[in-house]
């Protein structure tokens, strides 16, 4: 099968005139899976679809289509930006297991649902070498040798008039593991799915290994009962991956169709909040910042001390703040709220193209805060953080930084390098050394 890939962006435009095959094989599919809901995933207009916030790989039967971010992560080089966002992927909470394998991926030219292929064969290939797990398994079958323990019920509803028989119920040694099983089911899926030429000649060639397997029923949905043990460790990091390959529920990062190829999903602006907050609590964590305090999605604080109804009070919970990030300074007791926004600015709009709501946001954050003031801890930054884009002369740079003051507030723009981990790295360790080196100025004085 000719591998046929089709390349877009967020938020481009899909065209009737331009792509008649792909609009009325995409227009199918997001019909046939309710992806255009509150135009979540795509917008559908008479001649166009526009692909929302969400990266990854659409399947349309030989047909793969990428959709890459909006914003480059690495300039003028696709498969290197394809290679980059799996490298950010490994750092977000979804993929909590380390499954992407160090060694660099050869494939070229490729979708990332294929690199992903890749990877998975990859883990089941180190299975292979190391040797398959055989396990005890129950079994229950009518024999004509007594092996085990009669099953006394079943023994005697099957065999009444066949005195010669007994019903026994024993553990055999076998290659038939859930582990095993749930490799088998994956590799079969996959096979129906890749349309790269070296990925299917790996899954024909590890799919070998598994013809003795036989696959039992309910065996995907016992997947969530599997358990690792130094026994069979080794198997963790494929079975991951035959996780997302076999779910065929939605969830806040994967989403798939549901039948059976699956399409992979990832909403950036999840993907940026998560990949941003865990990268900076590495950095604290390394660079032994230990003034500072971190929480990640803090639900600590409500807007309102009270909310009544009719004289009857409501629970306060209902309106509580749910900032990004929240950096405390233990020695100056200072907070500093962070928000990520996976959005292109530009220096030529007379606001930056910075949404207002944005803005408010960020105020009402810090009004919060100090309203609810604990252990004497005050609030008088806020950051927001941006991709850098480097794109056009009226896009920004990690060297900009914007600021707007009030009297007793300040609310800082930074701006974030995603080209490679250390580049969004130093970054961060400018936004944590500014707050620390304010921080320790303040506490000396």
């Amino acid at each position: 099968m000719e591998e046929k890939i089709f390349i877009f962006r967020e938020f481009q435009k899909i065209t009737y005139n331009k792509n008649k095959k792909i609009f009325f094989k995409l227009k199918k599919y997001i019909k046939d899976n309710n992806l255009e809901d509150n135009y979540e995933f795509f917008k559908i207009t008479k001649d166009v679809i526009v692909p929302q916030n969400f990266v990854g790989t659409i399947l349309l039967d030989d047909i793969q289509i990428d959709i890459l971010p909006k914003i480059p992560l690495v300039e003028n080089n696709i498969e290197a930006e394809k290679i980059r966002f799996l490298e950010i992927l490994q750092n977000i909470d979804y993929f909590k297991e380390k499954i992407f394998s160090n060694s660099k991926i050869k494939i070229i030219d490729t979708s990332i649902l294929e690199l992903f292929i890749h990877l998975f064969i990859e883990e089941v290939e180190k299975i292979v070498k190391k040797g398959l797990i055989y396990k005890y398994v129950d079994k229950n079958e009518n024999l004509n040798v007594f092996k085990g323990k009669l099953d006394i019920n079943n023994h005697i509803k099957y065999n009444f008039s066949h005195k010669e028989r007994f019903f026994m119920k024993f553990d055999e040694f076998s290659v038939n593991s859930l582990e095993n099983i749930i490799i088998k089911l994956t590799i079969q899926k996959l096979k129906k799915v890749s349309i790269n030429p070296k990925n299917k000649e790996n899954l024909n060639k590890i799919g070998h290994y598994f013809e003795n397997v036989i696959i039992l029923e309910n065996s995907i949905e016992n997947l969530k009962y599997l358990t690792f043990d130094r026994m069979n460790d080794y198997y963790k990091n494929a079975i991951q991956w035959s996780k997302i390959f076999l779910d065929n529920q939605s969830s806040s990062i994967f989403s798939t169709n549901n039948g059976e190829i699956p399409s992979i999903l990832f909403p950036m602006e999840t993907i940026f909040e998560n990949y941003i907050a865990n990268k900076l609590v590495n950095i604290i964590q390394e660079k032994s910042y230990c003034e500072l305090l971190f929480k990640i999605q803090d639900s600590s604080c409500s807007i309102f001390s009270s909310i009544s109804l009719n004289n009857t009070k409501i629970d306060n919970n209902i309106l509580r703040i749910r900032p990004d990030i929240v950096i405390k300074n233990k020695n100056t007791k200072e907070i500093f709220i962070l928000d990520t926004k996976w959005k292109i600015l530009n220096k030529l709009d007379d606001k930056f193209k910075i949404s207002t709501e944005d803005i408010y946001q960020m105020l009402a954050y810090v009004k919060t805060y100090n309203d609810r003031n604990k252990n004497n801890y005050t609030c008088k930054k806020a950051y927001l953080i941006y991709p850098a884009t480097n794109m056009r002369q009226n896009t920004f740079s990690t060297k900009d930084k914007l600021i707007f003051k009030t009297d007793d507030f300040e609310l800082n723009v930074c701006f974030v390098d995603l080209s490679s981990d250390e580049n969004t790295e130093n970054s961060l360790i400018n936004v944590l050394d500014n707050f620390i080196k304010e921080g320790r100025r303040i506490w000396k004085n």
